[in-house]
Parts: structure tokens; C-alpha cells; sequence
């Protein structure tokens, strides 16, 4: 949710708004544009780009898209990889585009069947690796691609990004708790949570202020009062995460924690709740 237009205006909308790597994303992009890039291996940490750049880039363009992760075989895949690989330059003359997502998941007789494809198909497509470890890519794969290596963004980029994707109204000294270890795309999900977080109506807003003035104070109460405020947040039909917000506004254990409620296959919201408040006091000095 926290990655759409509604909740992300401010998310970059062309190459020159990419955090980060400029100089390698306007060259690249350039060679796309004038049809003169050759087969890529594009290396990189988490977070940094490398798939938003390509969705840009390449956009309108015939593309085949890979993910290596659930199919580091290519078991099932590979009749219809061929397929697409061999059916020459589209009408308007481009090249056909196989993306393979993940590509360190390959295994190194998927690298063998790639490396032939990369050897016939160059007249009429392009083939992207796009990897965060260089070192998992064979060398025959390697000496046939050309090696684009991105960097993370600077924490200053980082910070700057984020005040600019909150549209400046998360304070600086919140967004420098959130910047530092942080992948773009981690520490871009947890302003957002900060910076659209949902409040109450006004007599919910009432309820939760009661709760929060009977707060913890001590190590042996957070337990009870976490317990006694889960159930009768549930008893009124208040959002456990309204409890958070309103508690403790741009806390970075708030931030961390909305950004990742809603995840499929996660914790449930009680657990949440409790491992928030938890986070919350010893981070406060209240519980160790």
C-alpha cells in the first residue's frame, strides 16, 4: 500500500529523480535510447536503484522479465526464453529485453544455458543480470556482459531523498534516526508510514489518550498495561497502530514497525503492538 500514488506522490518519476548514481544512470540510459548498450551485468546492493532504473528505461520496450529467486533453474522457463530471445528486433527496429531479476540465485548449469544465448541472440536482444554480488556470476557470463557497478546512495543522499519523498515535513532530526544501515527502499517505507500515518476521529482520540496517560513508568508495569490496552482497544474497535502514532509521534521504533504491519505471512497485530512497545520503552531507558 505504502508504495502507491496515493501514498508515495513524491516517489521519483524519471531517471534524473533516482537517488544516487546519476552519471551511470543518464550514460545507460543513453545507450538504451540509442540502441547501442550490449548485454549487462548489473551489480549492486539492495535498494539502490537497479530495478526502478530498468523499469524507466525501458519502458514500452518487448521485455521478458526473470525472477531467479523462485526459479534459479529456468526448468520451466526455458522454451519460452529461447523463444522470445530469437524473434529478432521489434518493428520499430529496438531490441527484445530479458531481465533476469536475482540472477546470484542461478545455478551454474542455468549459467551455462545463458552463456550460448548471450553468444546468438546479440544481433536482436539484450540480456540483463542483475545481481548484488558479482562473484555468484560465472566468468564466461561475465567476460560476455559489460559490468555496471552501482553504489548505495551517500546518507546524505539518503536523508535528502526522504525529506524530499515526505515533502519536507518529517523533521531532519527524525529522518537522521531513520537514514543510517537503512536500504532506500526500508528507510523510504518507514517515513512514509511516519509521514501518512492514519489518525483517529476525535473520540477515539479520547479513548487513546486515556490509555497513554496510564503509560509505563517502570520495568514491571509495561507488561500489564500493554495487555490491558490491546484488549480494550479491541472492545472499542481502535486501531492498535493509533496507539503508537499518537503515543509517540516519528519515533523511529513506530516508524519501523508500521512499515511493516501489514506484511503478508507476519506477525499478527497484537505481536506487533507488544514488540513495538517493548522497542519503545528500552529504547526510552524504561526497560532493558
Amino acid at each position: 500500500m505504502l508504495d502507491t500514488t496515493e501514498y508515495d506522490p513524491y516517489a521519483p518519476k524519471e531517471i534524473s529523480d533516482i537517488v544516487g548514481n546519476t552519471t551511470i544512470w543518464k550514460e545507460l540510459a543513453t545507450q538504451i535510447q540509442e540502441e547501442k548498450v550490449p548485454h549487462l551485468l548489473l551489480c549492486g546492493p539492495a535498494g539502490c536503484g537497479k530495478s526502478l532504473f530498468l523499469k524507466m528505461a525501458l519502458q514500452g520496450r518487448a521485455i521478458l522479465r526473470i525472477d531467479c529467486t523462485a526459479n534459479a533453474g529456468l526448468r520451466d522457463s526455458r522454451d519460452s526464453i529461447r523463444a522470445f530471445a530469437k524473434g529478432g528486433k521489434t518493428a520499430t527496429g529496438q531490441f527484445r529485453w530479458i531481465l533476469f531479476e536475482h540472477a546470484d540465485a542461478l545455478h551454474a548449469d542455468t549459467q551455462a544455458f545463458l552463456r550460448r544465448m548471450l553468444e546468438t541472440t546479440s544481433a536482436h536482444t539484450r540480456i540483463v543480470l542483475e545481481v548484488r554480488d558479482v562473484g555468484t556470476i560465472t566468468e564466461p557470463l561475465v567476460s560476455r556482459t559489460t559490468l555496471v557497478h552501482v553504489r548505495a546512495p551517500e546518507e546524505t543522499e539518503l536523508i535528502y531523498e526522504l525529506l524530499r519523498r515526505t515533502n519536507f515535513e518529517i523533521p531532519k532530526e527524525i529522518i537522521k534516526q531513520i537514514a543510517p544501515k537503512q536500504t532506500v527502499r526500508t528507510a523510504v517505507l518507514e517515513v512514509l508510514a511516519l509521514w501518512k500515518g492514519v489518525f483517529p476521529n476525535d473520540n477515539q482520540t479520547k479513548i487513546i489518550e486515556s490509555y497513554l496517560a496510564m503509560r509505563p513508568t517502570k520495568v514491571n508495569e509495561w507488561v500489564s498495561w500493554a495487555i490491558k490496552t490491546e484488549q480494550a482497544a479491541r472492545l472499542e474497535g481502535i486501531d492498535l497502530r493509533d496507539i503508537l502514532i499518537l503515543g509517540w509521534p516519528h519515533h523511529p521504533v513506530v516508524s519501523q514497525t508500521l512499515s511493516q504491519w501489514s506484511r503478508l505471512g507476519g506477525m499478527s497485530c497484537r505481536s506487533f503492538f507488544f514488540t513495538a512497545v517493548y522497542g519503545i520503552l528500552r529504547a526510552e531507558g524504561i526497560v532493558k
